[in-house]
């Protein structure tokens, strides 16, 4: 009776190292996706605001993996648009603004549009 349950030890014990030995990890994706989003801000009035301030109070409940990011993206040649987005950006982590010209470096570097097409 006690050298089967020794003789059943071993043999558990050595299922257990070939496990190990043959068991590997998956390897980690290299490329892993940033959920962001590009919005346009054309204007700069009351209404343009109050809708920045109530989608940044929106994008707070959301979860991280949902959406990372939110370019708010203004025309070159307009500082009000710019002086507007970047005030709704000092109240909400997740905007990020950038001028067209900026966000279209950032969307050549991080989209391969090329690959897609």
């Amino acid at each position: 009776m006690l050298v089967s349950v020794i003789l059943f030890l071993f043999l558990i014990a050595g299922s257990l190292a070939v496990f190990c030995f043959f068991v590997s990890s998956l390897p980690e994706d290299e490329n892993q996706l940033l959920p962001f989003a590009v919005l346009p801000v054309s204007e700069c009035s009351p209404s343009v605001k109050s809708f920045l301030e109530f989608y940044g109070a929106q994008i707070a409940w959301m979860d991280s993996e949902i959406l990372y990011t939110v370019l708010l993206v203004w025309p070159d040649d307009n500082p009000e648009i710019q002086n507007l987005c970047e005030e709704i950006s000092r109240q909400y982590d997740f905007f990020t603004p950038v001028s067209l010209s900026q966000a279209k470096q950032i969307l050549d570097a991080r989209v391969k549009i090329s690959e897609i097409l």
